[in-house]
């Protein structure tokens, strides 16, 4: 179909095209000859873009989205005050604490919090296989005004979450009058360093993971 230029050459088209008129066929104008040289070259261009782009046209994609670690982070909300004494109801139900109680929930996890708001949380669970509350709040209070919230609650069994700042001033107890900088990697990396040795370490957590600045600390 293509000659040495590398184009598609019309002849068949054109004599394939004179073998469907019937006998006796008489041209009736030019302008049947026309239409036919249009259909021809129509025909053509159509052929010559299925063969040069494989049948399709390739697009260029869009680059893909920057990672949410970048500096969206800096909107991150610290923790708002809290009901104590709701917030030790949902924990007791959650963990079945209550004398008489009939109910308890595997799955459950507060909102952040201060680490002067989680630690009497903790505590009320006194012991839970390697879980010791008293110690693991004695731990969690040593990262007071490093960290920018804690999360407990129970998946099945005990688990804390730390979530760790971008920046200077979204620390818990940050001063707002001091002008803030960026926490970098490796200073992140040193704090995340610190939590891995007291809980996995010296408390005996089973697991211990990182997901960008989330920390997540479990028992079983």
């Amino acid at each position: 179909m293509t000659n040495a230029n590398n184009s598609i050459n019309t002849d068949w088209l054109t004599a394939g095209f004179a073998r469907l008129q019937p006998a006796g066929y008489v041209r009736r104008s030019a302008s049947t000859n026309t239409m036919r040289s249009y259909f021809v070259v129509a025909l053509q261009l159509a052929l010559s873009a299925c063969t040069d782009k494989g049948g399709y046209f390739v697009e260029a994609s869009s680059s893909t989205a920057a990672s949410a670690e970048a500096d969206n982070a800096k909107d991150l909300i610290l923790p708002l005050e809290v009901d104590l004494q709701v917030a030790e109801s949902f924990v007791k139900i959650g963990f079945g604490l209550n004398e008489n109680q009939r109910f308890q929930s595997t799955e459950f996890l507060t909102p952040r919090l201060r680490v002067a708001q989680a630690a009497p949380l903790i505590r009320l669970v006194k012991q839970y296989n390697e879980f010791q509350g008293e110690r693991v709040a004695a731990a969690v209070e040593k990262f007071q005004g490093r960290v920018s919230g804690v999360e407990f609650g129970r998946e099945g069994s005990p688990v804390l979450y730390f979530e760790l700042p971008y920046w200077s001033d979204q620390r818990e107890e940050a001063n707002s009058a001091v002008a803030r900088t960026k926490i970098s990697d490796s200073e992140n990396d040193l704090l995340v360093a610190e939590l891995r040795q007291s809980f996995l370490t010296e408390l005996k957590a089973d697991e211990f993971s990182v997901n960008r600045r989330r920390v997540r600390v479990w028992w079983d």
